[in-house]
């Protein structure tokens, strides 16, 4: 029977079945170890043989995985937040300084294309500040209810608040209010300037008496970069005090959930780098011709003082280039195997 012939297929067919299965039952019984929290050696253990994927299935099912996920959200979402306004900062500041007549054409698509941009990261800014303050509702029963209320009430001005609110409901949920340049001088160079007129604003959206009330305080614009900017100082406020005082409060399903993905990772990470190294001492490779894509100049010269292919050396090199502390005992063993360190 050749490994061609229709019965070599079929017992490969049904190895590749009965593996199946066992993948499967091992995952099923991994999963329910996991559901007791905090979870056991054994469970961790049996999460670490599985595979990536199944372990990743494995995990979701673990009772800290949900919470992890909405405070990894808040997380995502006020990076986000933070790159929108960055982003939009860039593309004002990019905008054509007034010219001659000459080259009006020119200018002209160039400040069509910025206002477009501006605008889409206008959006992008606003739709990231509603979103963030859904996601933070989501946890804040991890911290002390009057805490949350207080530190909030501190930190944004209610008036201010409310019409960061309006404009963003009104820009996503109703009509879009279009942000026009000008520019302004103020003693110094011009400088551009994005505003939203009040009247339109008023128009189309569907304010109430504080938004209307922070509105008439900013006059008949709005200029975009100060109220974001002012608004975004406030967030920054707010969600430095929020998230490390979730972490204080992290409930034990949370810690166990981390530690278990944790697990996975170095496990995963260091039969990684064990079947590398391997195949990389297989086929001859010398790992001090490859140091400078790894190390710094300073790192390299301080290796270069070192004794060579000591396990003084060795160990340094580790230290710089083994940034999640995957290497353990097993592991450093291969690496001297691989550098040739002298017994």
């Amino acid at each position: 029977m050749g490994w061609t012939s229709p019965e070599a297929r079929e017992l490969f067919q049904q190895f590749l079945k009965y593996d199946a299965e066992r993948r499967n039952r091992e995952l099923l019984r991994v999963t329910e170890a996991l559901k007791v929290v905090p979870t056991t050696q054994e469970a961790r253990d049996g999460l670490c043989a599985l595979g990536p994927e199944d372990a990743e299935r494995a995990l979701r099912q673990h009772p800290g995985y949900a919470l992890h996920r909405k405070i990894e959200s808040v997380q995502t979402m006020l990076e986000l937040f933070r790159r929108a306004l960055a982003d939009l900062s860039s593309a004002i500041a990019s905008f054509p300084e007034l010219g001659t007549p000459d080259g009006r054409a020119a200018r002209e698509l160039i400040e069509h294309d910025l206002s477009v941009l501006v605008n889409k990261e206008l959006f992008a800014a606003l739709g990231a500040a509603k979103t963030l303050v859904d996601y933070s509702r989501r946890i804040k029963d991890l911290v002390p209810d009057d805490q949350f209320q207080s530190k909030k009430n501190e930190a944004f001005s209610p008036n201010e608040h409310a019409l960061i609110v309006a404009l963003r409901n009104s820009v996503l949920h109703k009509v879009h209010s279009e942000a026009n340049w000008q520019k302004v001088y103020r003693g110094g160079p011009p400088t551009t300037h994005f505003m939203i007129d009040r009247e339109e604003l008023l128009a189309d959206g569907d304010l109430s008496e504080a938004a209307r009330k922070h509105l008439d305080s900013l006059g008949s614009k709005i200029d975009v970069t100060d109220l974001l900017s002012a608004y975004s100082k406030k967030v920054e406020g707010f969600y430095n005090w929020l998230l490390p005082e979730v972490e204080v409060h992290l409930p034990v399903a949370v810690k166990d959930y981390r530690a278990c993905g944790q697990a996975v990772k170095t496990h995963h990470g260091r039969l990684s780098y064990e079947f590398l190294i391997r195949t990389w001492i297989g086929g001859g490779v010398d790992p001090y011709q490859h140091l400078p894509k790894h190390l710094t100049s300073e790192q390299l010269e301080t290796m270069e003082e070192l004794p060579h292919r000591s396990t003084e050396q060795v160990d340094y090199i580790i230290s710089c280039v083994d940034r999640h502390r995957v290497c353990d005992e097993s592991l450093r063993k291969t690496v001297y195997e691989f550098f040739k360190v002298a017994p």
